[in-house]
């Protein structure tokens, strides 16, 4: 028996119907690699977001074209992908939750700007992070020239494993723990009860 999954937006920002379609179906895209999927069918009623998708129309709009290039960076992820119009009144059960709303089902990501924005100030801000080195040399092999301390790097790294490009941690007797830049903003989340307790101290820490 298969399991249905919700996932509500908000958008804090002027998009119009098309701009909007594109939001769904990255939100959608974005949810699906979050789980790890490999394969995947999408349904959209949005004939002129499938068409340029499935490159059937040719787009002149330069917003839409900003669209199209995170969507297709997303799409390139999975190693099967198939985008699929269907007429509005099949898409029944999406437009009745749209209109009821989701609270009751599902917790609603809010978007303060358009996703490519987002991904644009990420690529730009990036930082040096803790992980750098460590994915540098399990991904490309880069190590320090001095011996010593590639010697230390390839100790530690024995410790770290790359599964579908994502950083994870082994420990022993337990599961793989996944690496995060975001590990602040993690903490904050779960101390303000979001995974149903208000952790604190070495309990937070865990």
């Amino acid at each position: 028996m298969g399991v249905t999954l919700h996932q509500a937006m908000t958008l804090q920002f002027k998009a119009t119907n098309n701009q909007t379609e594109y939001e769904a179906l990255i939100a959608g895209l974005n949810f699906a690699l979050s789980m790890t999927v490999k394969c995947i069918q999408v349904f959209s009623d949005s004939q002129l977001v499938v068409n340029q998708v499935n490159r059937a129309f040719k787009i002149k709009d330069e917003v839409l074209k900003k669209y199209l290039q995170q969507a297709q960076s997303l799409i390139s992820q999975f190693e099967d992908f198939s985008l699929t119009h269907i007429p509005r009144e099949e898409n029944q059960v999406a437009d009745r939750l749209a209109k009821v709303g989701l609270s009751d089902l599902c917790r609603t990501q809010v978007l303060k700007r358009p996703c490519f924005e987002c991904a644009e100030i990420h690529s730009e801000e990036h930082l040096p992070c803790w992980m750098d080195k460590i994915l540098n040399y399990l991904k490309e092999g880069t190590q320090p020239d001095n011996r010593q301390e590639a010697k230390k790097l390839k100790l530690k790294n024995a410790k770290y494993v790359l599964i579908n490009g994502e950083l994870y941690r082994r420990c022993y007797a337990k599961p793989l723990t996944k690496c995060l830049e975001e590990a602040q903003e993690v903490m904050e989340a779960v101390h303000k009860g979001e995974c149903g307790t208000h952790a604190r101290g070495r309990s937070l820490v865990m």
